[in-house]
């Protein structure tokens, strides 16, 4: 990967992200203040401030450094690169671990359709992040690489759902908790697809399949 490319990608990442970080922090300054009469969504914070913080702060972390993990220039410089690694995943298995609660505890906009498909996101994440780190040890990296790619795709869905919120609340004037379901749906949809012809294309590139001037001159 060219540098002009690898950067290219961070900040795509951290412009995918922008809609989770800033939603993080908001959150996280609304939880230390006093409140009077709430709307039904923000209600719910206020109601479980631990819960919501415990989610949110390694969230905030989670998708604050990684970005910057997918950046060969970070990985050349592998103790770094390592230690943001361990932080990425720590934060990632408890925010994790974090919002299976909230949606328990909260209740969840959606119902029992989405705590089971939270519970379900969330497990193969912290699946796949578990085990990239095991991978990583026994010096697979191109295993290593898809498992983190994977995760970091589920995650980032719940920031690729804001784009879609906001999108109907512009185009049909559907409020959050109208748009909810469908969005997150297609949060996931949408990444998980990248994610696949991310992989597929890199398969075919590998063994020459479908790819202008793979093959040599003077072979069939």
């Amino acid at each position: 990967m060219s540098g002009l490319r690898a950067n290219l990608t961070v900040v795509l990442l951290y412009a995918l992200c922008w809609p989770v970080l800033r939603d993080s922090l908001h959150k996280l300054w609304f939880l230390t203040q006093q409140h009077g009469a709430l709307n039904y969504v923000d209600q719910r914070y206020a109601d479980h401030p631990v819960s919501s913080a415990l989610h949110l702060l390694p969230g905030l972390i989670f998708f604050l450094i990684g970005p910057v993990q997918f950046h060969p220039g970070v990985r050349r410089f592998r103790r770094l690169h390592r230690g943001i690694g361990y932080v990425f995943v720590g934060t990632g298995l408890l925010s994790s671990v974090g919002v299976m609660h909230m949606v328990l505890v909260f209740p969840a906009l959606g119902g029992l359709l989405t705590q089971v498909v939270t519970w379900v996101l969330c497990a193969g994440m912290s699946g796949a992040m578990i085990l990239a780190v095991l991978k990583i040890r026994q010096r697979e990296m191109k295993t290593h690489h898809r498992l983190m790619r994977l995760a970091f795709a589920i995650g980032l869905s719940v920031s690729t759902a804001r784009y879609f919120i906001h999108a109907a609340e512009a185009l049909f004037g559907l409020g959050f908790e109208q748009s909810f379901s469908l969005a997150s749906a297609l949060g996931v949809i949408v990444n998980l697809s990248v994610v696949a012809a991310f992989e597929g294309f890199g398969i075919k590139r590998k063994i020459g399949w479908n790819i202008p001037g793979s093959r040599r001159r003077g072979k069939p």
